[in-house]
């Protein structure tokens, strides 16, 4: 009982504090109720303005919105694969094209493109469209897909004198492989002169397919 009576024991200073402090407890507690007694016109759990003008910016909003134009978004089919105003057809002349040139076509990297100028410099230039088919890598699929975008210019091809040509320069003709140079050299050593291109008949391994390939890149002066 002692220990109890020790600890509800307060001097009188503690006492006046709990007191000011339970009167600032009560005061707080009757604020609200005062201030709703006193201000009862004031109905602040009232949500009808509120509501009355969010719908009143819902219809502005509708009417903004059917004011405005409309505009009808183009849609394209399966052939339109692109817009015809923006792409323009690349056309690529197999005899003059660059590297970069050749690049822009679809499948065509700078390998391929570096193979397909080296084969026409070695030809002495192209005569046909479908001899850029023969250039090596490139795949049929590839050269299918290409075509239509290849045009023969200007045709001006270097040609070959059988009877001043030697058996190395006859040799780096892609059309004329070393064995056939060799022939061709020993049947001139042997015959004489080629007095005009069709001699190269009288060779064993010319056949008609071979000389219709090489024609157009010889000549005798």
């Amino acid at each position: 009982m002692f220990v109890l009576k020790e600890f509800f024991t307060f001097s009188r200073r503690e006492r006046t504090g709990i007191a000011c402090l339970l009167s600032l407890i009560v005061l707080l507690w009757c604020v609200p109720i005062a201030w709703s007694y006193f201000r009862s016109d004031i109905a602040f759990t009232d949500t009808t303005g509120f509501h009355a003008a969010a719908r009143q910016l819902h219809e502005m909003m509708k009417d903004t919105v059917a004011e405005r134009p409309q505009f009808r978004h183009r849609t394209f089919s399966k052939r339109d694969s692109f817009p015809r105003f923006v792409r323009k057809t690349l056309v690529v002349d197999i005899n003059t094209a660059d590297s970069l040139l050749w690049e822009q076509l679809p499948g065509i990297g700078p390998v391929l493109a570096r193979r397909i100028i080296y084969f026409r410099e070695r030809l002495g230039g192209f005569h046909s469209i479908a001899q850029v088919g023969e250039t090596y890598g490139l795949a049929d699929s590839v050269f299918n897909k290409i075509q239509p975008l290849l045009r023969l210019g200007d045709v001006s091809l270097r040609k070959i004198d059988l009877n001043e040509t030697d058996e190395k320069s006859l040799a780096d003709h892609p059309y004329i492989n070393t064995k056939l140079a060799r022939v061709i050299i020993r049947y001139r050593n042997s015959h004489g002169p080629f007095s005009q291109v069709e001699g190269l008949k009288g060779i064993a391994l010319v056949d008609d397919s071979i000389y219709r390939k090489l024609e157009k890149y010889l000549v005798v002066n």
